[in-house]
């Protein structure tokens, strides 16, 4: 019975030196493990998948982090670690994806588990929290726009908001500063571009704006309302506004938003903007309906038809709502 006991314990890769009987068997290499012996033939230990670490603690972090798994945590081998499979999931995601790796693209609690087979191990939770070191606002007066006594708009922030801190540039600022106070938000004129695309100088954008270029991890490009959308087919809009774009995104890790013209009317400029957030992976805010809405504009709080046709109050809120949404 000892020679059948040793022959299978040598099958099954666990022949070391170990007592059996009273006796001190000799062997090549041995594992820890409790084993069970039912008349005459040795039961293997049950399976323990190992419980994955993440290099990541709970807490805030840049966008775009990398995000690194150690299937086995302390990084020892399992026995089975060919067998093991990796895997993440977002809570309130519904698939597990299989990896060792990924990018901090959201805010959120991230589960791990590794498996082998049916079973899986115990899971890993981490709660991960966005934040930015600096915004750029690419933007037209929705954004800011001067005095202009002629209108009768005397204020030197979003256009028809009733005050500095009303547009939607200070409340999406708000809702940063309040998860880091540290966020800096900036702004970039649109106009040039928007008037006449053709003719664009990008050399000087880059001469006046390129410090904020590189060190802006999140560009919002808030624009379109005074294109010309007529214009843009059979133009070479979506080639110029690619080239405004990775000019924009010089931070290595930087996240690009693109919404939609608030204006009804805009199709052809709605149409490029979204083919080129689909396209490169940037995030899409539509505005569209919002711009539906009568009570999101200063209609009769302000002499000037031009003035009132922008946001008031709410509306502001709502673009801020809106693109904090999609960055949170």
């Amino acid at each position: 019975m000892l020679k059948q006991i040793k022959s299978v314990l040598v099958g099954i890769g666990m022949l070391g030196t170990f007592s059996l009987f009273g006796q001190t068997q000799n062997c090549e290499k041995c594992i820890p493990a409790t084993t069970q012996i039912v008349k005459g033939v040795v039961i293997p230990p049950p399976v323990v998948v190992p419980k994955p670490q993440l290099n990541l603690p709970s807490g805030q972090h840049p966008f775009n982090t990398d995000i690194n798994i150690v299937p086995n945590g302390s990084n020892n081998k399992a026995a089975n670690s060919t067998q093991m499979v990796t895997e993440y999931m977002w809570e309130g995601e519904n698939k597990w994806n299989e990896g060792t790796s990924t990018k901090l693209k959201k805010s959120g609690n991230l589960l791990v588990r590794n498996r082998i087979g049916d079973k899986t191990s115990e899971i890993t939770k981490v709660t991960l929290e966005i934040y930015y070191n600096q915004v750029l606002l690419i933007g037209n007066s929705f954004t800011q726009h001067g005095p202009h006594p002629p209108i009768k708009w005397f204020g030197d922030w979003g256009m028809a908001a009733s005050a500095p801190d009303k547009d939607y540039k200070s409340v999406l600022e708000r809702y940063l500063q309040a998860k880091r106070p540290d966020t800096k938000v900036k702004i970039m004129p649109t106009a040039r571009i928007e008037h006449d695309f053709n003719n664009y100088d990008f050399n000087f954008a880059q001469e006046i704006y390129g410090e904020l270029f590189k060190t802006s991890d999140l560009v919002v490009l808030r624009l379109g309302e005074n294109n010309k959308d007529w214009e843009i087919p059979g133009s070479q809009y979506k080639a110029i506004m690619t080239r405004f774009i990775n000019m924009a995104k010089q931070h290595p890790n930087a996240r690009v938003v693109i919404t939609s013209v608030f204006w009804q009317g805009y199709p052809n400029t709605n149409k490029i903007l979204k083919e080129l957030a689909d396209e490169n992976g940037y995030d899409w805010v539509d505005l569209i309906e919002l711009g539906k809405d009568s009570s999101n504009y200063a209609y009769g709080l302000f002499e000037n038809e031009a003035v009132a046709y922008h946001p008031g109050d709410k509306g502001m809120k709502a673009i801020a709502d809106a693109i904090y949404e999609k960055i949170k």
